[in-house]
């Protein structure tokens, strides 16, 4: 348990001696491991569960959206699950999460007095959310129109996920650091709001274009929701004109306005956030590596034995032993053949034990997976030794001086297959400006077409000529090569047997190929360096980007459970008139959880609709006053 807890970054004050710990401990992070899983799948059960405006009964077969039949109605065309199928999926995954809350209270209360990173307020909060989600489908099943689950969800996959766990509290710390300067914005656009409306709201005259010069200032509502609009800049012009084109003094208003929100205090903001979600996750880092120290030592005590002379060390039979215990807690490969090999490449000085230096590379190298296959294919073993082995090895490793293969070897079978593909990427090229110019193709460029797809074929032959297949498939480029070869070399094959594919289809398919001028780009250099430094910027942020992402998917479910089928304008709290109908953004909506997180990429990525913004206050403007769904 203390060694598991250094290698996760987390600890003990003391390390636990009593048995029941170590039973909970183990079953806990067993159950652990499938939490995550059945955290994602309820999440993504939210994308494809029929959406509770279309009035789908409990027994309906799914698949569409019964009152979502009319065309002003526009889907993300998903078929989705029936609702019973979705009720019992949901069943399944809040039975499995009620399980790992009592395994997790189980081992709160076998670990009291040990330091465990598990608190009861965590567990009351799991508990409570777990509970909130079964009154929440009770009631869906008894006939609700309204669920609360989509926030319940988010919840657990907060309380589920350790990860995302320590992200949301570092955002939360975040947001609070930042809170005075938020505030300070707030109060900006609240007392701009004020003066504005105070000025513009008897104002009777026009603007020189015959626009009211207080547009959008007709009450205090109504002006902080367009000072909350024109301080994301995307309606300041609009916002700005009819008050500054009838008098050019109105721009000593809105000068320290914008000066103050869109250019001082939104980049003071997003500075603060930047600097201390930095420090919280360097804080964090540090405190992680202290506690890894003092598990990695703990553990050490606990296995060390007196060595003569050369202080204590760790022997392999305490070191198998340790493997053995920790196979249930990590999820680790190899036989006892290979962790004789392990033990011997970390023992540096070749004394048969482990000191303290090579023990901390040891917890290093048991958080890694190792992967034994068989190297040789069947043909290579049956050929070794013939002079046609020979030849295969120097074709396939690049051995060879031949003459007659020395423009193929020297160059390398990838290099060679790396130039049939950039002349496939030139083929099709010219395939698709004869097919946009409409000029008639010759019959021979089909031909053409099956030549480079049996040569991939040809290609992926040799390899599992040379390597066994558990050693081919173990890389991605080779699965990637196979899996496009068979499609490409079926489709040729039908096509010239049987005929009943169209050219089209054929050079759709082929369209497959280009797909391959991306693992050839691996090759140049530029390509590579540019490639590493991106994944480099995507690892570094992943965590960031996994929660926009379930930010953005949390909010899409609340938008269609509020806006759902309202955003048509069959709507009679709708005006036809409405910006949103004339600028045709009804594909901007919340109709189903695709649609969206679509609507909220756009908005989040881009800039504030206010056309869609408006919409969304009109449909709910009984219950909602711009200056509530403003904020």
């Amino acid at each position: 348990m203390t060694l598991n807890e250094a290698i996760r970054l987390r600890g003990f004050q003391q390390p636990p001696t009593n048995p029941a710990a170590w039973y909970a401990y183990k079953h806990k992070t067993r159950l652990e491991k499938w939490a995550a899983p059945a955290i994602w799948t309820l999440l993504l059960l939210g994308v494809v569960e029929t959406p509770l405006w279309c009035n789908s009964k409990l027994g309906s077969t799914g698949g569409s959206c019964p009152a979502g039949e009319s065309p002003e109605f526009l889907l993300s065309g998903l078929l989705y699950l029936p609702v019973a199928w979705a009720v019992g999926v949901e069943l399944c995954i809040l039975t499995f999460l009620l399980v790992h809350f009592v395994v997790h209270l189980r081992l709160f209360s076998a670990m009291k007095g040990y330091g465990h990173a598990t608190t009861a307020g965590k567990l009351l909060v799991e508990g409570a959310l777990i509970a909130l989600s079964y009154v929440d489908l009770a009631s869906f099943v008894a006939g609700s129109t309204m669920r609360v689950a989509p926030v319940l969800r988010f919840g657990l996959a907060a309380c589920a996920v350790p990860r995302l766990q320590e992200l949301l509290l570092s955002f939360i710390r975040t947001t609070k650091a930042v809170s005075k300067v938020g505030m300070f914005l707030v109060y900006t656009v609240l007392l701009f709001a004020f003066v504005t409306a105070s000025t513009f709201d008897d104002v009777e005259d026009n603007d020189p274009f015959g626009t009211p010069a207080n547009t959008g200032f007709t009450s205090f509502s109504s002006a902080v929701y367009t000072c909350f609009a024109a301080l994301t800049t995307a309606t300041l012009p609009d916002a700005l004109v009819p008050t500054y084109s009838t008098e050019r003094i109105y721009a000593l208003i809105w000068i320290p306005f914008i000066f103050m929100g869109s250019v001082l205090l939104k980049q003071v903001i997003l500075a603060g956030v930047y600097t201390d979600y930095s420090q919280n996750a360097k804080i964090n880092l540090m405190e992680g590596r202290k506690l890894r120290q003092s598990g990695i030592e703990s553990a050490f005590a606990l296995l060390k034995t007196a060595k003569e002379e050369k202080g204590a060390a760790v022997r392999f039979n305490d070191f198998e032993k340790l493997v053995d215990a920790m196979s249930v807690l990590l999820d680790m490969s190899g036989t006892k053949e290979m962790l004789r090999v392990i033990f011997q490449a970390l023992d540096d000085n070749l004394d048969g034990v482990l000191d303290w230096s090579e023990f901390q590379e040891m917890c290093d190298v048991l958080q890694f997976q190792f992967d034994i296959t068989k190297r040789d294919a069947p043909l290579k073993e049956c050929l070794t030794g013939t002079s046609l082995g020979r030849w295969m090895k120097k074709l396939m490793e690049n051995g060879s001086r031949s003459f007659w293969l020395r423009g193929w070897v020297e160059m390398g079978p990838g290099q060679v297959m790396n130039t049939v593909v950039t002349a496939n990427v030139f083929w099709v090229v010219f395939e698709s400006i004869i097919d946009m110019n409409d000029i008639k193709e010759p019959a021979w460029v089909v031909n053409v077409d099956l030549s480079f797809s049996l040569v991939y074929m040809l290609e992926a032959l040799l390899k599992l000529s040379y390597w066994s297949w558990e050693e081919f498939w173990f890389h991605s480029d080779n699965r990637f090569d196979l899996v496009t070869s068979i499609i490409l070399s079926g489709v040729a094959v039908v096509f010239l047997t049987v005929q009943h594919i169209s050219v089209e289809t054929l050079r759709s398919a082929n369209v497959l190929r280009l797909l391959r001028v991306l693992k050839a780009l691996k090759h140049v250099k530029t390509y590579r360096r540019t490639s590493m430094i991106v994944s480099k910027l995507f690892s570094t942020c992943r965590e960031v980007l996994l929660l926009n992402v379930l930010v953005v998917l949390l909010w899409a479910s609340i938008g269609v459970e509020i806006f759902g089928g309202r955003l048509v304008p069959s709507n009679p709290r709708l005006s036809e008139d409405l910006g949103y109908f004339q600028s045709h953004y009804q594909v901007l909506n919340f109709n189903d959880v695709p649609m969206g997180m679509m609507t909220l990429f756009m908005w989040t990525l881009g800039e504030w609709n206010d056309d869609l913004a408006t919409a969304c206050l009109e449909s709910w403007l009984a219950i909602f006053s711009h200056f509530g769904t403003a904020w």
